[in-house]
């Protein structure tokens, strides 16, 4: 979650300090042995780091240790932001990306001397930050006099939306919140009317909204780029994001108006139960991005001999997926850099996918501006094994040979059942019905008693399970996920 910020943060100190805090809220105890191993450091500096954790820490929450371990201990009503609120501003490379992200241009003497640095310290600070954020194609210019940020407006928002999703509650980057909050819900669930309907992620829509208001507001216009002013779905929610913007006091204009509806519809789910106003124009006003969408779907199912794909959503994804790139192929372009992980190659059984998709893509002449398909490719593969998972599971077997009270292993069978999830097929046999017909490859024997020559991998079981071997079982079958 926290992965932008541990980026940016140049002090080793705070780093490591920000990773110990990070494993601390994750689990309930740790060891300051655990601890060392977890963030690579020895016991002595987890010591030393968490006598000066202590000291930052909000009221609401404290340390307390004992010879079983280091626990990170809050009162009722504290926020997990409280910690960050308490603790970041300890950051002078943080500090120095805050300010860049309300002000154009930061006045270098004023910042040096509120946060007590060196010229020197801040140049090398700048040279490491950029380092980091040279993937978005933007960087820190510093001179003795000033600082800002140099790229494209909208590479610089979207820099910004990456780092400060995890934090949209928190009162370190947004004075105020729960007011600029209110208006965003209220926009949702108020102004949207049921014919206007879509199923959002919320703090992700929200975040934009507050960044688009903030660089707005310091004069930090977004850059040209080309867009149909006449699109029947901006044309839909254009009036109602006008209004929601100006109770910030911004009055959206020519790009900046189509790209607060972008961002909005990036925010757009998935799955997604729209109003009728909304299915009619997707519907009705996008002919071709609907028939092309369709049209792959239907290759797929004929290619996996899987007819049940047609009733899924994965036509209508296909479609609001289309869409996204559609309604403007150089922003598309742009928002890939939010998520570059994502850009990976995935080794997937269905080489359908790929194919199909490349072929959808280049099918799209407005797609040709952006040239690399792989993050489409991606996306395109994940929506579709997402519906190809929802009918037809892909399932790795276990054989439960067990001997035991069979009341007992009747119920053990359950919980295991349930604990290894819908992708793992439990099947309980004796030995004697362990035959090479049924076997394939990837499967394994769960066993509470000794085998020989067995023609797969064994994982042995206590009568009664023990914490360790449960883990052990989830984690040998967990590679039937992601």
């Amino acid at each position: 979650m926290y992965s932008m910020l541990k980026k940016i943060i140049t002090e080793k100190d705070i780093y490591r300090q920000i990773l110990l805090l990070e494993q601390l809220l994750n689990h309930s105890q740790l060891t300051a042995k655990e601890l060392a191993e977890k963030i690579g450091t020895t016991e002595r500096t987890i010591f030393s780091d968490l006598q000066l954790i202590r000291d930052y820490l909000p009221e609401q929450w404290e340390l307390d240790s004992d010879k079983s371990g280091i626990r990170l201990i809050s009162q009722d009503n504290s926020f997990t932001n409280d910690i960050w609120e308490a603790f970041l501003p300890h950051s002078v490379s943080l500090q120095l990306v805050k300010k860049l992200l309300f002000t154009k241009e930061l006045n270098v003497p004023r910042f040096l001397d509120e946060t007590g640095v060196s010229y020197e310290t801040l140049k090398r600070q700048r040279t490491k930050i950029n380092r980091q954020i040279q993937p978005f194609k933007i960087k820190i210019r510093l001179t003795s006099t000033q600082a800002h940020l140099v790229g494209e407006e909208s590479a610089i928002r979207i820099f910004f939306h990456r780092l400060l999703l995890p934090f949209t509650h928190n009162n370190y980057f947004f004075e105020d919140y729960s007011i600029h909050e209110e208006h965003y819900l209220r926009f949702l669930t108020k102004e949207l009317t049921e014919d206007l309907f879509a199923d959002t992620e919320q703090i992700f829509g929200i975040c934009w909204f507050f960044i688009n208001s903030i660089r707005i507001k310091a004069g930090c216009p977004i850059d040209d780029f080309s867009f149909e002013l006449n699109d029947p779905l901006f044309v839909l929610y254009a009036p109602l994001l006008k209004e929601l913007y100006e109770k910030e006091g911004v009055y959206l204009q020519d790009e900046e108006i189509f790209f607060a509806f972008f961002c909005f519809l990036e925010s757009w789910n998935y799955n997604n139960p729209l109003g009728k106003k909304v299915s009619d124009v997707l519907s009705e006003d996008y002919p071709l991005l609907r028939e092309k969408a369709q049209q792959t779907v239907q290759e797929i199912a004929e290619e996996l001999h899987l007819e049940a794909l047609l009733q899924t959503n994965l036509s209508t994804n296909l479609l609001l997926l289309l869409l996204k790139y559609a309604e403007s192929p150089a922003l598309s372009k742009q928002f890939q850099l939010e998520y570059q992980e994502l850009l990976l190659q995935r080794n997937e059984e269905y080489a359908v996918l790929a194919e199909k998709s490349t072929a959808l893509f280049n099918s799209l002449p407005q797609f040709s501006t952006i040239g690399d398909t792989t993050y489409f490719v991606n996306l395109f593969s994940l929506l579709s094994q997402q519906s190809i998972f929802s009918i037809q599971p892909h399932t790795k077997t276990v054989f439960f040979i067990f001997q035991s009270e069979p009341a007992w292993k009747t119920f053990l069978q359950q919980e295991l059942t349930d604990l290894l999830g819908k992708r793992v097929n439990l099947v309980s046999l004796e030995v004697s019905q362990l035959r090479a017909e049924i076997i394939q490859t990837g499967d394994l024997i769960l066993s509470n008693i000794p085998l020989d020559s067995a023609p797969l991998p064994v994982v042995y079981l206590s009568t009664i399970p023990t914490k360790n071997e449960l883990s052990q079982l989830t984690e040998l079958t967990s590679h039937s996920y992601l």
